[in-house]
C-alpha cells in the first residue's frame, strides 16, 4: 500500500496576497499536480489538518476548487486553523467526512492492507490540541474491533514536544495520558502520522513511531532556544509518501517542486552484471565499482 500525506495547506480565499513568503494556494495546486503525476500513483491521500488559514466559508470554497483536479481518493481531518461547521458544510459526504452529530471527525479507512484511523485533536475556539475521554474511548473501541489488523493513526497535533517552545505551547495540552493508555492496550498500532509543526520530524510516543509530515506552505524554523523568537522559513515545501510493505511502514519526504533526475546506470562499470546480482539479492563486489565512480 502506498499513500501520500499533505498537511497544513492553509488555503486562503481567492485574491488574497501571499504572506510569509509563500503563496499557499499555488503550493496546494503544485501538490495536487505532483500527486497526479506520481508513478506508481498512491492508493489514497491523507490531508492532516489546517486545510484553511482560518476556517472561513470562502476559504473552503477556494479549497474545493483546488482539490477538484486530484485523481486519487482523499481523506481529510481538521486542524486548529479549521472550523468544524464550515468544514462539514463544504465537504460532508466527501473525503471521509460525515455530519454525524458528534462534533469531531471519526474516520476509519478499512479497505487496504493497513488500517487507517483518524484522531481529531482539535479544540473549538483554540489553537492547542486535546484528546478528551470521549475521543479516546472511541479510538479504543475502533481498535478493539480489529485487533489483528496493522493500524496507523493519523492526527493533526503530534503527541510529543519538539523543543520549538512556541509550537509546543500549541500542542496536545490534555489527554496524552489517555492516548498512551489506549496504545498500551492495542499492539496492532504500527505508527502515528501528524502535521501541525510545519517541519519533517520523527519521534516515538508510548513506544509507537511518530512521523510529522512537512507542510505545503511556509516551514517553522528550527529554533530550540527557550523562548526564542517564533520564526518561519522558506525551506522547500513538501509532502510525505508512506509505503506499507512486508510488515513495515517506510516514510519518504517528497518536495513539491520537481528536481533534475540523472540516470547513473550508464556511468557504472558493468551495470548488467551488477543489475543481475541485485535482482538475486547477491552481494555486490567492489570490483564492479560504485555509483558515481565514473562521474567526472
Amino acid at each position: 500500500m502506498l499513500f501520500a500525506q499533505i498537511t497544513d495547506l492553509h488555503c486562503t480565499a481567492v485574491g488574497k496576497e501571499a504572506k510569509l513568503g509563500c503563496d499557499n494556494n499555488k503550493n496546494i495546486a503544485l501538490a495536487i499536480a505532483r500527486i497526479n503525476e506520481l508513478s506508481p500513483r498512491p492508493d489514497i491521500v491523507l490531508a492532516t489538518g489546517d486545510l484553511t488559514a482560518s476556517g472561513s466559508p470562502e476559504q473552503y470554497e477556494s479549497l474545493t476548487d483546488l482539490l477538484e483536479p486530484l485523481e486519487v481518493p482523499l481523506y481529510i481531518i481538521p486542524g486548529n486553523h479549521d472550523e468544524h461547521r464550515p468544514l462539514l458544510d463544504a465537504f460532508s459526504g466527501k473525503y471521509g467526512l460525515e455530519d454525524d452529530g458528534y462534533g469531531y471527525v471519526r474516520t476509519v479507512i478499512d479497505k487496504y492492507q493497513l488500517r487507517l484511523v483518524s484522531l481529531d485533536t482539535t479544540v473549538h475556539g483554540h489553537h492547542h490540541g486535546a484528546i478528551p475521554q470521549e475521543r479516546a474511548s472511541w479510538l479504543d473501541q475502533v481498535l478493539s474491533e480489529k485487533p489483528d489488523k496493522p493500524t496507523l493513526i493519523f492526527m493533526h497535533h503530534p503527541p510529543f514536544e519538539t523543543g520549538i517552545w512556541w509550537m509546543d505551547k500549541l500542542g496536545v495540552l490534555d489527554g496524552l495520558d489517555r492516548l498512551a493508555k489506549v496504545l498500551s492496550d492495542h499492539n496492532q498500532v504500527i505508527g502515528i502520522t501528524a502535521g501541525h509543526l510545519h517541519r519533517t520530524i520523527h519521534a516515538t510516543f508510548s513506544g509507537v513511531p511518530v512521523t510529522v509530515a512537512p507542510t505545503t506552505c511556509y516551514s517553522v524554523g528550527l529554533n530550540i532556544h527557550i523562548e526564542g523568537s517564533p520564526v518561519v522559513t522558506d525551506e522547500p515545501p513538501g509532502m510525505m509518501m508512506h509505503l506499507w510493505q512486508a510488515g513495515a511502514l517506510v516514510s519518504h519526504n517528497l518536495f513539491l517542486r520537481k528536481h533534475n533526475i540523472y540516470d547513473v546506470a550508464p556511468l557504472v562499470k558493468d551495470w548488467p552484471s551488477r543489475w543481475k546480482l541485485m535482482q538475486n539479492n547477491d552481494p555486490i563486489p567492489k570490483a564492479l565499482g560504485a555509483i558515481g565512480d565514473s562521474v567526472e
